[in-house]
Order: C-alpha cells, then sequence, then structure tokens
C-alpha cells in the first residue's frame, strides 16, 4: 500500500492578495479508511467498496475510486463527500477486454477537501477470467441456444442456423459481485457491451457450430473475404474493402463470399465469368474495391497515393458523378442522391475517358435524370456545368442554368428511357477538361432473371428481385400470404396495415376495405402498404375516405434513416384503419442510427398533415380546414398557427405511440391525438 500527501498551492497568485487569516487557513488532512479491502475479483464484475473519509480541519469534496491496469486508468466512480467521518459505499466496474491476461490490477481511492488537498490510497487487486458454467447465443430473431464448454475459455453449440445469422453471446453472472455480460459487435470487433449483434456467417446454411473464446474473444464461424488472396478489411457490419493495383483483362477470384452467384456486377469494371470469377475491364491502375454484403455488389473507386483519386489537369485520374434519378445497384435500393459520400466513381476505359453503364428502370429512372459530373473525389468541387461539358445525344442535354439546373443532365422533351435497355454514358477530356464531351448510346436490352414471388396467388412485380410490389384489392381482416419468402418472422410489418402472428405465421391485413399498393422489401426485410386508386396514390375524399400523407422532420418510414422531410416523393399515407380515422404508430427513436419501427424523434418534431401525395390541399387553420388537438393528448402535442405539429415534451425513446387523426365529423372539424401505448 502507498500513502501520498499532495499539497495543492496557487503559487502564481501575488503574494499581496493573501491576507494573514489566509496565511494562518489550514490545508487539512483527508484521511481514508477503507473497509473490508476486496483482494480478489473477475473481469466484468462490479465491485463494491466501503471508504470511511474524515478531515478534522477541513471540509469535504470528492472522493474518487480509480482503476488502474498497469499504467493506464481504465475506470472511475466519484462520490460527493459532503460529511466528515461518515461512511461512503460505491461501485467501479473492472471492465472485461480481450486479450488481457490475468493479473494484478490497483484500485486507487483519492480524497479531496475543499482545500483540493488530497489523500491517495492504492491497493491491488487480483483480476482472473470468470469461468463460465455456460453462454447463451441469441440471435435477433429472440431465439436462445445454449452454448456448452468444449475446452479452455471455450464455448459452443451446433444446431440448424440460416447461412447469415446476427446474434449476441451471454455470459451469466459469476459470484456475488459478477454482472451478466453481452457480447456484441462493434467496429469489425467482438466487445461486450457493444450493440451491434455479432454478424456469424457460414459458407452455407445447414447444422454448423457458433463458437467463441472468452479469453480472446475469437469466435467462428466467420467467413473471411478474399480477392485474389488479399484479404478484404472489415468497415463496418455490411462492407469491407481492399485495395489493389489490377490490370485491364485481369481474372479476379472471390473467395469467401455467400451466395456469390446472387451478386449484382457492375459490367463497367467486371465481367462475371462462367467458373464464378471476374474479369477487370477498366484500365490498368491502383483501385479500391468495396463489397457491400447487404446490397450485394462490389463499388469500384479509382486510387491516386492510396486515396479516392480526383480529375487532373490532363483528364486523367478520375470523375464521378453525384445526383437524383440513379443508383446501383439498383434505383430502387440504392439511389445516389445528392449525397457526396454516394458519388459513384466512373471506369476509365481508356485514357482521358469515363464511363457509367446504367439499365432503364433498374438502374436509371426511365421519366426523368437529374445528376451531374464532379472532378473532385466524393465532393461538390470541380463541377461541370455546360460551359465545360457539351453533348449531342438526342435523348439527354446538359442544363444551361435556364431551364434546368446548370450541368443537370435532363431528358429532352418528349423523351422517356426505355425498361431493361442498357444505356452507357461516356464522358472524353481528350480535348481537354474544359471540353469534355458526354454521349449517350444504346447498347440493347439487358436480360432480367426475375424470381418471381407471388402474393395470395398473385405474381408481384420487380425489377431487381429486392423490392417487390403488387396493386391489388384487400378487405379488411384479409389473410396475407406470400410463397417463396424465407425467414418472414424476421421481417418488419407496417404496423397499421398489417399484423404478424409469429405463432401461427398469419399476416392480418388491418385497414378498411380497399385497393392497395403491397411492398415487400427483401433487401431490408420490411412489408408495408400505401392506399391507391387506380394508376395513382389514393386522395382524401370530401366525405373523409382514401388516405392522410404524413410530412415533414421528426417521423419517417420504416426508420428515422429516412425522415420524410418535405419531399412530396416520400409523402406517407396513413392507413384508414377505420372508417375516417387514420392511424400511424411508431416507436421513439433517436435522429440517426434509428433501428426499424423507429419511425418517430423522441427529442423533435415538426409535421404536417396532407390531402394527397405531393403539395396543395392539407390540414391548415388559415384554409378552415386545420386539426385540432384532441383532449388528452396536450401533454404530447401542440399544433401552430400554419398548420405544423411539434412534440410539446419529449417521447420516451423506446416506447411506442399512436398517432391518430380522426375526421368522423367531417374533413373541416379533425382531431389529433397522440398517445403511448
Amino acid at each position: 500500500m502507498k500513502l501520498k500527501y499532495i499539497l495543492t498551492v496557487a503559487l502564481a497568485m501575488p503574494a499581496l492578495l493573501w491576507s494573514c487569516k489566509d496565511d494562518d487557513a489550514p490545508f487539512g488532512n483527508p484521511v481514508i479508511d477503507y473497509r473490508d479491502a476486496t483482494e480478489t475479483a473477475h473481469f466484468g464484475d462490479s465491485l463494491s467498496f466501503t471508504v470511511n473519509a474524515a478531515d478534522s480541519e477541513v471540509a469535504l469534496s470528492t472522493l474518487k475510486a480509480q482503476l488502474y491496469y498497469g499504467d493506464e486508468m481504465v475506470e472511475e466512480t466519484v462520490i460527493r463527500t459532503k460529511e466528515s467521518g461518515k461512511d461512503y459505499t460505491g461501485k467501479i466496474y473492472l471492465p472485461y477486454f480481450a486479450n488481457v491476461p490475468d493479473g494484478t490490477a490497483t484500485l486507487k481511492l483519492v480524497l479531496q477537501n475543499i482545500n483540493f488537498t488530497i489523500t491517495e490510497h492504492e491497493y491491488p487487486v487480483r483480476i482472473t477470467h470468470p469461468d463460465f458454467p455456460y453462454l447463451t447465443l441469441r440471435d435477433e430473431d429472440g431465439n436462445t441456444y445454449r452454448m456448452e464448454k468444449t475446452g479452455a475459455d471455450t464455448y459452443a453449440v451446433s444446431e440448424r442456423f440460416p447461412q447469415k445469422m446476427k446474434a449476441y453471446i451471454i455470459a451469466p453472472k459469476v459470484g456475488e459481485n459478477g454482472n451478466e455480460l453481452i457480447f456484441g459487435y462493434e467496429n469489425s470487433q467482438i466487445k461486450i457491451g457493444a450493440e451491434g449483434a455479432i454478424p456469424f456467417t457460414s459458407s452455407r446454411g445447414g447444422k454448423y457450430a457458433v463458437e467463441l473464446n472468452t479469453r480472446t474473444f475469437a469466435a467462428s464461424p466467420f467467413s473471411v473475404l478474399k480477392l485474389n488472396g488479399y484479404e478484404l478489411v472489415g468497415v463496418d457490419d455490411n462492407t469491407a474493402r481492399v485495395d489493389m493495383t489490377l490490370s485491364q483483362g485481369q481474372t479476379i477470384t472471390p473467395e469467401g463470399f455467400p451466395n456469390f452467384g446472387e451478386w449484382w456486377i457492375d459490367t463497367d469494371w467486371f465481367t462475371r465469368n462462367d467458373d464464378g470469377s471476374l474479369t477487370f475491364n477498366a484500365m490498368s491502375g491502383s483501385y479500391r474495391v468495396i463489397a457491400d454484403q447487404k446490397l450485394q455488389y462490389f463499388r469500384v473507386e479509382t486510387l491516386l497515393n492510396g486515396e479516392p483519386a480526383s480529375l487532373q489537369a490532363d483528364g486523367t485520374g478520375a470523375l464521378w458523378v453525384i445526383g437524383a434519378d440513379f443508383g446501383k445497384p439498383g434505383l430502387s435500393t440504392n439511389e445516389t442522391g445528392w449525397t457526396t459520400e454516394k458519388a459513384v466513381c466512373m471506369a476509365p476505359v481508356s485514357s482521358k475517358v469515363y464511363q457509367m453503364t446504367l439499365v432503364g428502370g433498374k438502374t436509371v429512372n426511365t421519366k426523368s435524370t437529374n445528376f451531374k459530373f464532379y472532378g473532385d473525389a466524393m465532393s461538390w468541387g470541380n463541377e461541370f456545368k455546360h460551359d465545360r461539358l457539351s453533348t449531342t445525344s438526342t435523348l439527354i442535354g446538359v442544363g444551361d442554368g435556364d431551364s434546368h439546373d446548370d450541368g443537370n443532365l435532363y431528358l429532352l422533351d418528349g423523351v422517356t428511357l426505355k425498361d431493361n435497355v442498357i444505356y452507357v454514358f461516356t464522358v472524353d477530356f481528350t480535348a481537354g477538361v474544359n471540353n469534355g464531351v458526354l454521349t449517350i448510346t444504346e447498347a440493347g436490352e439487358q436480360a432480367f432473371e426475375e424470381k418471381p414471388i407471388y402474393l395470395n396467388g398473385v405474381k408481384m412485380s420487380t425489377v431487381d428481385n429486392a423490392v417487390y410490389t403488387l396493386v391489388t384489392d384487400l378487405a379488411q381482416g384479409t389473410a396475407l400470404q406470400f410463397n417463396s419468402v424465407d425467414g418472414l418472422a424476421a421481417y418488419y410489418f407496417d404496423p397499421d396495415f398489417m399484423s404478424y402472428d409469429a405463432d401461427n405465421d398469419v399476416i392480418t391485413f388491418i385497414p378498411v376495405d380497399g385497393q392497395y399498393e403491397v411492398t415487400l422489401d427483401k433487401l431490408n426485410s420490411v412489408v408495408s402498404a400505401q392506399r391507391t386508386e387506380g394508376e395513382n396514390y389514393a386522395t382524401l375524399g370530401s366525405d373523409g375516405h382514401g388516405a392522410v400523407y404524413i410530412l415533414g422532420w421528426g417521423a419517417g418510414h420504416p426508420d428515422l434513416n429516412s425522415q420524410f422531410g418535405w419531399d412530396t416523393a416520400k409523402a406517407y399515407g396513413m392507413a384508414e384503419v377505420s372508417p375516417r380515422v387514420y392511424r400511424f404508430t411508431a416507436v421513439a427513436g433517436p435522429e440517426t442510427g434509428s433501428a426499424i419501427g423507429q419511425r418517430l424523434r423522441a427529442d423533435y418534431m415538426s409535421i404536417k398533415f396532407f390531402h394527397q401525395k405531393g403539395w396543395g390541399g392539407e390540414f391548415n387553420p388559415s384554409q378552415g380546414n386545420g386539426l385540432s388537438v384532441a383532449p388528452g393528448s396536450e401533454s404530447l402535442l401542440k399544433a401552430n398557427p400554419d398548420g405544423n405539429f411539434e412534440l410539446a415534451s419529449t417521447l420516451d425513446e423506446g416506447a411506442t405511440y399512436m398517432l391518430t387523426i380522426d375526421l368522423s365529423a367531417g374533413n373541416d372539424a379533425g382531431t389529433i391525438s397522440l398517445v403511448k401505448k
């Protein structure tokens, strides 16, 4: 044990500011009496301590309990010490990290009085790894499996698991001071307390073993992803990348990619070979290949000095595309949008010539185009406007800043692109970077191998085998049956349009009878619906039937990562759950990083309600048809004079709320309520 007395004096204070009384003031003498000192513990324990803290001369301030692994402080607890001579009790957590050997930690107790006089005591604590009797594997559906001990610090369970399974591993409390410990996943590593689930991946589905070593945190199975033997490094749970020098025409062999035969291959960069390998199509050079395992495609970026390349003054380097109405591997699953982080790098097919291939209805909108070219990597810099880029295309023009935004591509009058037709966009800088020439050529049709899904015996439509839709008449209480869809129990069902009985595997339709567009999103495991009228989305009728649409911030679907904002294309039609009554049920969540189902922000809301999926008719007091807040909802919801609604108080994150609009007294006498379920 070490005992230290540290006196802190304000040496810089001019002497003349000190009075004689100050000179005689005591610094005090904090005294620590550590009761029942604990000498042994386990990693992951909460170590209890009781300290009698006293100072006979000066009032006390704080007691700090600090835990050191070697020279590093890994945990600290601070207690206010208001009374001298009193026992103070607290706990300090003993962090549990991978690959830390059993050994002796140091518990440092630091007692300070109001004159900043400090007394420190240090106590050794022998820390060892707990010997768990078993572990529990819990997948994201809540299914649990007991993992038995198979060796020193090693636990395993063998069952029939899906090929990809996200799960947590839970260790039970060991000893009086122990805690239940949850192994999760963060930054491509297994960590105790991490919020993400561990993404186990087998080379194939079926019966296999899941294993964890509680000392090293090594786990299996994880498929190691490789290209030509080079291992990809994880970026997050869904993506991994590798920087490579590639030659045009080079064969690339992928290893460890589950269901690689179903991956979408970008023909600007690769050609798929019959043996499962790829041929590199772009110019020889340095590239970053990013494997998106969720979207199942390779994103490629040209590199310069190890970083994403920009367009050089001589026309070499890289050209980037940002904007709406296009996206790879599919427009419906990954529209690029006006987000620099999602900028698409064009493939350099020859010196100073760049290419991007899109397919009508799949990766490019057939009815509109609105994207443009930038020279700086993944940014707004070096923008190509009409004074630097020209085209003679009979399909697409370059905006001149008059009727179209300067540099933005647009469809010429009377032009629509064709479904399944391949369009090759080429930008040529051989005449200089200020004299770029854009050409768009048709390269035939792309065959689509559809994987059909049927809803109640009727085939749904899809352009990418990821998002399926069907417009159909549905009656309230109808059972919905999808064929050829595995794992429906893991799907999120829009709670106002359908309920799911997991025990009986039955989906029941909730709203009133009518025509609806049902959407099954396999990529995000979401099933939702919207009311329709013929080929259009439904509007609110004068009789109060139809649809009411939400726009604004603080609400989204299927989570808050997709807030509606004021983009009319994202306007969301509430379900008419009973005649003239519309509902939106959501879990309150954070603005970013929300989970599926968290559709209302807990801390902020600014939303408005419309009669159609677009501007025009709206619920607005100035138009004589504002919504009034129903009695009982004033504590959560408040109305603004412009018809917008905001939160009157913060919602409980994780709790479920029902937003209801009742038009049973007429469209001009509607009420709105927000209640916690």
